[in-house]
């Protein structure tokens, strides 16, 4: 299996891992808390703190998930025009990273875990980065996909469903 990396594929992932791992339980509890205390307590406010408030709840929910996309795309468009094109390749093996004319086996003792959701398949390295694939680019390897990743992880038993795949022990 090959496939290069996309912005998409990327901005999925960063958005998955700011907004629905633990990283994330921060931040719906401070949006959470904000907009509680907004409709909680609005008539009481001042004009002020009203203000105040509605801006840190735009920060909370625009500029986060906005940076985020924009920092994405500062680092593909980077890659771009330096040139770098970097690819995926999965097999057997685990997962060959090449960015330019560099290139390195990530085998699959290391992969600390994945995870399939409807559209991407996330291969995780550490617990803050991923190899991403999409769903739409691999179209009919996508069962084989899940081949390798079950076949490379061990006996795992893979669903069509959306599932998380420990490390075996």
């Amino acid at each position: 299996l090959r496939g290069p990396m996309r912005f998409r594929d990327l901005f999925a992932f960063r958005i998955r891992y700011s907004f629905l791992g633990w990283n994330g339980l921060a931040y719906w509890i401070l949006a959470v808390l904000i907009l509680g205390c907004l409709i909680g307590y609005w008539s009481t406010y001042q004009v002020s703190t009203r203000v105040l408030m509605i801006f840190l709840l735009g920060v909370v929910l625009i500029y986060v998930p906005g940076n985020n996309a924009l920092r994405t795309l500062q680092y593909v468009t980077a890659l771009k025009a330096d040139g770098i094109e970097m690819e995926y390749y999965i097999n057997r093996s685990g997962v060959l990273v090449i960015q330019g004319e560099q290139s390195e086996l990530i085998p699959w003792n290391v992969i600390r875990k994945t995870k399939e959701t409807r559209n991407h398949f996330f291969i995780y390295v550490m617990k803050n980065s991923a190899f991403v694939f999409g769903k739409d680019m691999l179209g009919e390897q996508t069962e084989r996909m899940r081949r390798y990743i079950s076949e490379g992880l061990g006996a795992v038993v893979y669903a069509s469903q959306a599932l998380h795949t420990p490390l075996r022990a």
